[in-house]
């Protein structure tokens, strides 16, 4: 199957090298640094990364022309510091998300990966009974229309349960947003939308994402963090399907979804005062609890195989499980769940040049890792007993043969940013 295409529309051009150079393995990336090279080039592409401030204009007005022309065309807009109300907006046209600036590339790659690779959307993958209680009441209440509310810890598949929900509901289109470090006023215009003049800077009338989101499913992550002023809304919607936008006098209403997903106890909330009852017993109306990897381990090795194949389709990087590091992996606390687990493979894969070992999987667990690691990478150095330089240049080396010199790929198997593996590079004149 041909790559498919991503346009970079980025006036900065070191910065827009960076992009091209952490996409350009998995898709045909294109690179304009204005309106109108990025105009001429908007034919065929699947994706664009898109800064919000380019010489000739704001990158915003390209959505609606990307949107045009595919309406499944994923946009990713990048904003710098102070320019969130405009990134907003951006969503609002169509934008899939935004990124603040630095950006984090692991993150961009892996974001283009889970929508535009078809061999890398995700699906549950399960083997134990309790998960397969949880999948069973899933597919369930897939095709009703009340809302569901996911719980579990971080690092268990909450989002890709709630697309698998999504996926046989016959719903048309899936918009997810996460709730946390949204203000009052931010949340309930990025939800309900709001009217010209409804608060400054609002030159024109906009639609939320509720409003987007109809005949489709809205999927509102962390939403123990969605603002206490904003929850009457939503209960209302939830209760009628109608809602408010910010500063209009007359009611509008959308057929979308809900699915709602949280981290944190929601019932002690509650006792808090940080979360409403009535809300809670609202979308608690089927409960999807996902229990942690360690009471289901069962799913470990169904799941270290799955990500395995991935890893071998996706980058290129073969690894199997020898039987004592499968037994190893059955026998490890993973208080990170599955994002711990996957964490732990990427990295054995690396060292393993093959076949991985137990005496690996227990030095990438050891509990030497450097806590004080100022490039914030303190996982890839859990592969280091001594955290020593000649170590350290011994990983790097065997991550960039491993991923045939692709620095991109290479940063990402071994779970640190792009930036802070060309900064380790240059320090040991690699």
């Amino acid at each position: 199957m041909a790559k498919r295409h991503i346009l970079v529309v980025e006036d900065n051009a070191k910065l827009a090298h960076l992009f091209d150079q952490a996409l350009c393995e998995r898709f045909d990336v294109t690179v304009a640094g204005s309106l109108k090279e990025a105009r001429s080039r908007l034919s065929g592409i699947h994706g664009a990364v898109v800064d919000l401030q380019l010489p000739d204009g704001e990158g915003i007005t390209l959505i609606p022309e990307m949107k045009r022309r595919d309406p499944g065309c994923i946009v990713v807009v990048v904003t710098a510091y102070g320019t969130i109300p405009k990134a907003v907006e951006a969503v609002r046209l169509g934008a899939h998300t935004f990124l603040e600036k630095p950006v984090d590339l692991d993150a961009l790659l892996e974001l283009f990966s889970d929508r535009l690779d078809p061999e890398s959307a995700e699906d549950p993958v399960w083997a134990s009974p309790a998960m397969n209680r949880v999948i069973s009441l899933s597919e369930r209440v897939a095709h009703t229309p009340f809302p569901v509310l996911i719980t579990g810890e971080t690092g268990t598949g909450k989002e890709v349960m709630a697309r698998h929900v999504h996926s046989k509901s016959g719903r048309t289109h899936f918009i997810g947003v996460n709730c946390a470090n949204l203000t009052d006023e931010l949340a309930d215009s990025l939800l309900f939308g709001h009217v010209k003049g409804a608060f400054t800077g609002a030159v024109e009338a906009k639609e939320g994402l509720v409003a987007a989101a109809d005949g489709g499913t809205l999927f509102l992550d962390e939403l123990g963090d969605l603002p206490l002023a904003v929850q009457p809304k939503l209960l209302r919607f939830l209760d009628s399907g109608r809602y408010l936008p910010l500063g209009c006098p007359l009611e509008r209403h959308s057929t979308a979804r809900v699915i709602a997903a949280t981290n944190i106890n929601l019932e002690n909330a509650v006792k808090q005062g940080a979360f409403r009852e009535d809300l809670l017993y609202r979308l608690a109306c089927f409960p999807l609890h996902i229990p942690p990897l360690r009471e289901r381990r069962e799913d470990i090795l169904p799941l270290a195989q799955h990500h395995l194949c991935q890893l071998e389709q996706k980058v290129s990087l073969v690894g199997r499980l020898s039987s004592s590091a499968s037994d190893a992996l059955v026998s490890l606390p993973l208080s990170g769940n599955i994002r711990e687990l996957f964490n732990i493979l990427d990295r054995a894969v690396v060292l393993s040049g093959g076949l991985i070992t137990a005496e690996i999987i227990q030095d990438l667990t050891a509990e030497e890792a450097k806590r004080d690691d100022p490039a914030g990478a303190k996982d890839f150095w859990k592969a280091s007993r001594q955290g020593a330089t000649t170590r350290e240049r011994e990983l790097i080396i065997a991550a960039l043969q491993a991923a045939g010199g692709n620095k991109s790929q290479a940063a990402r198997v071994l779970n640190i940013s792009y930036k802070t593996l060309l900064n380790k590079m240059k320090r040991m004149g690699l």
